[in-house]
């Protein structure tokens, strides 16, 4: 599946709900989909800097293609991240870097969230990218 067919499915799931509380209970369930990181990777080498809850990222780099493990003490950041663990995962570094996670706004999640969970979103997004950029060049 290409990214854009990735990102049309949650854009679709999320046009079922009506309320921003079912949207952000849809997305605590989707968070609730990710196996429990353990605890070896709960380090400060793969905590995402500059979001309030703890969140970690490891990117798995394997065939040239990254997939994304990772975990949040926040039941809303967790969501979030299986969000983009969705679309980037399987996905070569180069067209993580070309495809950038504008369905958030586009789905209207951006502007509702808080301030610190903005903050940790948009942190969340340039570990992404940095991560990307890093590996694309080798």
């Amino acid at each position: 599946m290409l990214i854009q067919e990735k990102i049309n499915q949650i854009k679709e799931d999320f046009s079922y709900f009506d309320n921003w509380e079912d949207k952000y209970q849809y997305l605590i369930d989707l968070g609730k989909k990710l196996p429990k990181l353990e605890d070896k990777y709960k380090t400060e080498d793969f905590r995402v800097q500059g979001c309030t809850s703890n969140l970690w990222v490891i990117p798995q780099l394997s065939d040239d293609k990254l997939k994304f493990i990772g975990a949040s003490d926040s039941v809303i950041v967790q969501g979030l991240f299986y969000l983009v663990q969705f679309v980037y995962n399987d996905e070569e570094p180069q067209t993580i870097l070309q495809q950038p996670l504008d369905f958030f706004d586009e789905i209207g999640l951006s502007s509702h969230l808080g301030p610190s969970r903005s903050n940790g979103l948009n942190s969340l997004k340039k570990k992404i990218a940095s991560i990307a950029t890093e590996l694309s060049k080798n």
